[in-house]
């Protein structure tokens, strides 16, 4: 017998089964946010306050937005598989009726994972908007072919393609983020947010459209960035350390990929190596960098 944390794990990253209501329509953004999370959130909170239970109302709303975050994670990474795999059947297309039929079938069910994996990401970001409303804290969460030179573009293969181009299109342009680059980073340890503000305030003056970089740390001088960026409606771009990927190399492979987004400015609040490291790729680059004191 599974224990109960097994459990919950499966659910979230598998679902309850493998069949479903994948036929069904998916409910518009507004009724994502607005009648399911929204509603899921204030009957919560709304139940456990004043009660006894109402210490635990904070973890489990961040638990509750943790848990559509992993499953949207998980629904991309099924999205992406597919896709990976559309792309290996239109270059071993050869005219047959079984492989067209194959790469119908595919298409298909990549569509449906994407759609879905798009409605979780949206629910999962008003889940992280709620949770942070309610404590008043950032909410930081923790991707073979045969080739025929004779393949045809069947009908199959073209909308396949088409497909494969809609979704390249729109994933391109939601992560286009347009506007000036501000970097930040320091010590993971700071708690007192008076002269992190203080600074962000400044900035933003000068640059009203301003984009907020960082890491996504869930604590010290960047989680109280991200708060600050989200009580001021400033857009965020998180260039989280890819561990498994990069190993102990993580955070200084994140660095680079700051600097590579050229940002106009880096703000370093104290901090370590990897807060130094960021400051120095940015100097060399010609990039403005202040230092500050962290407390």
């Amino acid at each position: 017998m599974l224990d109960q944390t097994t459990t919950y794990d499966a659910i979230e990253l598998f679902g309850l089964t493998e069949n479903g209501t994948d036929d069904l329509i998916i409910p518009n953004d507004d009724e994502l946010r607005d009648q399911i999370v929204l509603e899921t959130f204030e009957t919560l909170i709304g139940g456990l306050q004043g009660t006894g239970l109402a210490s635990e109302i904070e973890p489990l709303a961040h638990g509750l937005a943790t848990l559509l975050q992993r499953r949207a994670t998980a629904l991309a990474g099924q999205a992406d598989k597919h896709k990976r795999q559309i792309q290996g059947l239109i270059e071993a297309q050869d005219g047959s009726e079984v492989a067209e039929m194959e790469l119908e079938k595919t298409s298909s069910r990549f569509e449906t994972l994407w759609e879905k994996a798009e409605a979780l990401k949206i629910m999962a970001e008003k889940a992280a908007q709620c949770y942070e409303i309610e404590t008043g804290q950032a909410y930081t969460p923790v991707t073979g072919s045969r080739t025929t030179k004779g393949a045809q573009a069947t009908g199959a293969v073209f909308e396949a393609k088409e497909l494969l181009n809609r979704h390249d299109r729109e994933q391109a342009a939601r992560n286009k983020v347009e506007g000036p680059k501000i970097a930040i980073t320091g010590d993971a340890e700071a708690k007192d947010c008076r002269e992190i503000y203080r600074i962000l305030d400044q900035t933003f003056a000068k640059y009203p459209d301003m984009v907020l970089c960082h890491k996504g740390h869930g604590k010290g001088v960047e989680r109280i960035a991200a708060t600050w960026a989200r009580n001021n409606k400033v857009r965020q771009i998180l260039f989280r350390p890819n561990w498994q990927g990069h190993g102990k190399a993580a955070p200084f492979k994140a660095n680079d990929a700051i600097i590579a987004a050229k940002p106009i400015g880096v703000l370093i609040f104290g901090g370590n190596g990897v807060a130094l490291n960021l400051g120095q790729k940015a100097e060399e680059k010609g990039i403005k960098v202040g230092h500050f004191n962290a407390e």
